[in-house]
């Protein structure tokens, strides 16, 4: 059995997408196993790791959630490496090759000899880092492969993701890195919908609960006024209008133009007209507890989700990653 080892050296980096691609790409049954849990969705009356309930579906796999991803990293208690193989044991059963992927960053856990490395170590994987082309992302990876020779497994190399240019592939190669590929950066998948911006924020749908699927491609902040405001409104479609609630004016010019929703702030509720508006429209409003700028700051770094069910995405990704990446150095001895 073949063991590779997704390592992330930056918060959304886009690893989730990587291993999915890979495991699409990858020889014989796959398994996935993840030993932390991050971002947690509520399923079937549990509470789960999204991307162990992700690809427990798209892989078909057996073992449940909880196995694919057992594990809570708190650093004051400790979960050992032998709990972590255990559940491993039963994620890999019957399988010929297996994703392991990381937390956001491969060194939690390095306190306690629960890191990526040490994990990937334990179970034989060999090791692939993703990051962008960002100069902090390629200083990691420059730092991980020196600190990867103290360890004893391979490191194939790095996969640079939302980068289309060559001469960063060059400069890292020139390093003594291997690169892998670069996936480019794909519109198609950094749109998410109007439910999930709903599901992040913890927001009380006022009107417009039967439109939650509209897709967001642009987040706007509605802080200046009407007049300024319509103009940039106009240019600007599919949007997500986050606003203070009490600025009926800017909801009503934003009602004019093509918005995906309202996301209205400081737990204010909107006034009848706006709410009249909305809900001939069929604009969802949202309404959340935070302020404009600690909402506009949440809804900025939402990483869209992938649905288990939307087998164009799933194929969009497997089919890149097959374009882009060296699969045959990858998977090759």
């Amino acid at each position: 059995m073949r063991s590779l080892f997704i390592g992330s050296v930056s918060e959304r980096s886009g690893k989730t997408i990587v291993s999915l691609g890979l495991a699409k790409n990858a020889p014989g049954k796959v398994g996935f196993f993840k030993p932390f849990k991050e971002t947690i969705v509520y399923a079937r009356n549990r509470i789960l790791d999204q991307d162990a309930y992700l690809m427990k579906k798209v892989l078909d796999i057996g073992v449940e959630e909880e196995t694919i991803s057992p594990c809570t990293y708190d650093i004051f208690r400790p979960v050992s490496m032998g709990t972590m193989m255990e559940s491993y044991d039963l994620a890999r059963e019957g399988c010929d090759t297996m994703i392991v992927e990381v937390t956001r960053d491969i060194t939690t856990g390095y306190i306690h000899d629960v890191s990526g490395p040490a994990i990937a170590q334990a179970i034989g994987a060999d090791i692939v880092l993703v990051g962008d082309s960002s100069p902090s992302a390629l200083d990691k990876i420059a730092v991980m492969k020196h600190i990867l020779e103290d360890y004893n497994i391979e490191f194939k190399g790095a996969i640079l993701n939302m980068t289309d240019d060559p001469a960063v592939e060059v400069f890292l190669e020139e390093k003594g890195i291997n690169v892998l590929g670069s996936i480019p950066s794909i519109e198609e998948l950094k749109r998410f919908r109007v439910r999930e911006i709903a599901e992040s924020l913890g927001a009380e749908v006022i009107v417009g609960e039967e439109n939650l699927d509209r897709p967001v491609e642009e987040m706007m902040v509605g802080a200046m006024t009407p007049e300024s405001a319509i103009k940039y409104m106009r240019r600007i479609g599919r949007k997500a209008l986050i606003t203070g609630g009490d600025r009926s004016d800017i909801q009503m010019a934003a009602l004019s133009t093509d918005t995906s929703c309202l996301i209205l702030t400081g737990g204010l509720y909107p006034v009848k007209t706006v709410v009249s508006k909305a809900y001939e429209k069929g604009v969802p409003i949202l309404l959340v507890r935070y302020d404009t700028l600690t909402a506009a700051e949440m809804v900025e770094h939402l990483i869209a989700k992938i649905d288990p069910e939307d087998d164009a995405k799933i194929k969009l990704i497997g089919d890149t990653v097959k374009s882009n990446i060296n699969l045959d150095d990858l998977w090759g001895e």
